[in-house]
């Protein structure tokens, strides 16, 4: 099991924009380079974002993308099912009449368990937290860029 590219550059442009002043804008380009993602890549993933109203979209020569007024309240399940839509671990988690064997497979039980842990995982992961761990590493950081080792005398 692994998240797509999109849902990878999905959550990295959240974070960005979450690390952003409140109503400030970000072009494409800036969240392209943020996400480290090709634009025309990106263009999709936003449109996905907007859809499910976790960022706005503003077109014109003051356009950009920004979060809501309520934008920092998201979680990484928010955002990867924006992307993905609702996550589901196996076919049987789906609805009732997804699998036959449902009412009498071992394993249905263990694939519901590993779902709820997964979702409550990311659901618990807030974009706003990791946009501040974000800033705080990044204020961590040399200026450089370059690992610091031991000062030898």
């Amino acid at each position: 099991m692994q998240l797509t590219r999109a849902a990878d550059y999905a959550v990295r442009v959240m974070i960005h924009m979450a690390g952003l002043a409140p109503g400030t804008r970000a072009s494409r380009t800036e969240l392209a380079t943020a996400a480290e993602c090709p634009e025309q890549f990106l263009s999709k993933v936003l449109q996905s974002l907007a859809r499910a109203g976790l960022i706005v979209s503003h077109r014109g020569n003051t356009g950009g993308f920004e979060l809501p007024p309520n934008g920092t309240t998201a979680n990484i399940l928010n955002v990867v099912e924006a992307i993905e839509g609702p996550m589901r671990l196996n076919i049987c988690l789906g609805s009732d009449r997804s699998c036959d064997r449902q009412g009498w497979c071992p394993a249905h039980s263990v694939w519901a368990e590993a779902q709820r842990a997964m979702a409550a995982v990311l659901e618990g992961a807030s974009i706003a937290e990791l946009a501040r761990k974000a800033a705080a590493e990044r204020a961590d950081r040399p200026a450089n860029g370059l690992i610091q080792g031991p000062q030898w005398s």
